[in-house]
């Protein structure tokens, strides 16, 4: 994902390449697999020296350094329609305390660090570094698995030749902060931007630009801009899909402990929830709050809907009526609209045990291509494979949480994808936030390469 091929600067150096190492050294489970990617990464040191053209100063524009990532202003997320109050888990409140340690940390990890430079870089972010870089799968049918197979209707068109090492079907996201409550969604907003009155001489007048949500004034609906759009509308477009273990102390469960989610699409006519269920809820420990989405609550990586449209109308949509003056409220862009890089969370589930007669076999057959689950459950990429292998045969369903905060859990996530991973991106000090199997490797070896290219010398493991 996101890579759009020529030559790019190394972000580390030789020593901060062997740092990354040896702190991934400290986990003796990960020894053989870690011994496995360090070659890949060896393989791929010849052509990465032969794209390092030369710094930005002097290179080719593609070698722009691209900064690690940090978490919003309050400004740029008030601007953006968010209550910052309502924001759960945001990393940095409470003086830089909520969410330091925890997961995605692990051990004496620190989830971000305080940075002065952060808002000196981007004037739209505040001074805390995002050290935790969580990784999934874009659900665009260019998985590693899918294309190693190129089995026609899950292998897509980008998938010819091409080896589990490719980059473009991996997103690497800062998750900043969950959104539980649809309430964190502002109705009004103004704020003025430019205004000048006097200036030299008293004479430069500026009226400014307002910053507007919600003002009737201004003929905005409740929650809704100029242009005829509520900030929760355009960010509920793309969707983070989430996989909770469904493994539980009283046996596998096969459907959520929330009615209303089993309700969407699962059973319409249910009128209880089954005992067992799996959990959809935060909890607290010792004082602080676990999201029901953290990685140890995960039995796979994420996958992102990435297959969305531009706002501008460049892909022939036409949202705003700009080309043909009609209103064609198409998805919108991921880059250019969804500013703070939210998410809506779809959840999915198995809707049977792995050794269910009629599932089993449809489970076998997936997770024959893309991997197993430690439950025995395969590893879902595709909305093909959800959609019509699963969920059409009465073996899958998915829903998403009570957007008024009733189930507990989270509904969005703020966790802006990095536009480009590359050249610096991924800092020496940041680690990746994967899930892990039940002997402490990763489920996704070729995520783990990557993230330890891009992270020694700035490209992704094929040298690109």
């Amino acid at each position: 994902m996101f890579n759009s091929g020529g030559r790019v600067i190394a972000a580390a150096s030789p020593e901060e390449g062997f740092k990354v190492m040896k702190a991934i050294g400290k986990y003796p489970s990960l020894f053989v697999t870690v011994l496995a990617l360090v070659g890949l990464l060896f393989l791929a040191v010849p052509q990465v020296a032969a794209q390092q053209d030369g710094p930005p100063s002097s290179g080719d524009a593609d070698d722009t350094f691209n900064p690690p990532p940090c978490d919003f202003s309050d400004q740029f997320y008030a601007d953006n329609g968010i209550d910052v109050t309502q924001l759960v888990g945001r990393f940095g409140d409470n003086n830089g305390t909520t969410r330091l340690t925890g997961p995605p940390a692990t051990g004496n990890q620190k989830n971000y660090v305080a940075d002065s430079t952060c808002s000196v870089k981007d004037p739209t972010r505040r001074n805390f570094r995002i050290l935790a870089t969580t990784g999934g799968n874009s659900d665009d049918n260019n998985s590693p698995f899918t294309c190693t197979f190129n089995s026609g209707k899950n292998g897509g068109p980008n998938c010819v030749n091409q080896s589990s090492l490719e980059p473009e079907t991996f997103e690497f996201i800062s998750i900043l902060a969950f959104v539980n409550n649809q309430s964190a969604f502002s109705n009004s907003y103004l704020r003025n931007v430019g205004f000048i009155n006097g200036g030299l001489q008293g004479v430069q007048q500026n009226p400014g630009e307002d910053i507007s949500i919600g003002q009737t004034s201004l003929g905005e609906a409740p929650a809704q801009t100029l242009r005829g759009f509520a900030m929760q509308d355009i960010v509920s477009n793309f969707e983070a899909y989430a996989a909770l273990k469904q493994t539980t102390p009283q046996g596998f469960a096969t459907a959520p402990c929330s009615l209303a989610m089993i309700q969407q699409l699962q059973n319409p006519n249910a009128t209880s929830v089954p005992s067992p269920c799996f959990p959809v809820n935060d909890t607290v420990v010792n004082g602080q709050i676990i999201s029901d989405v953290a990685t140890p609550n995960l039995r796979q990586d994420w996958r992102f809907a990435t297959n969305r449209n531009a706002m501008d109308g460049s892909d022939n949509n036409d949202p705003v009526g700009a080309l043909t003056g009609g209103v064609i409220n198409a998805p919108f862009g991921y880059f250019c609209d969804d500013l703070l890089g939210m998410w809506i969370i779809t959840y999915f589930w198995v809707t049977a045990p792995p050794n269910d007669k009629h599932c089993g076999p449809i489970y076998q057959s997936i997770g024959a291509k893309n991997g197993f689950n430690t439950d025995g459950t395969p590893i879902i990429l595709t909305a093909f494979e959800l959609n019509t292998e699963l969920e059409a045969q009465g073996c899958g369903a998915e829903a998403k949480e009570d957007l008024a905060g009733g189930d507990g859990g989270a509904v969005w996530l703020i966790c802006p994808g990095i536009p480009d991973p590359r050249a610096g991106a991924i800092a020496p000090d940041a680690f990746l936030d994967q899930v892990l199997n039940s002997n402490g490797n990763p489920q996704d070896p070729a995520l783990t390469a990557n993230f330890l290219s891009l992270q020694a010398f700035g490209v992704f493991a094929n040298g690109q």
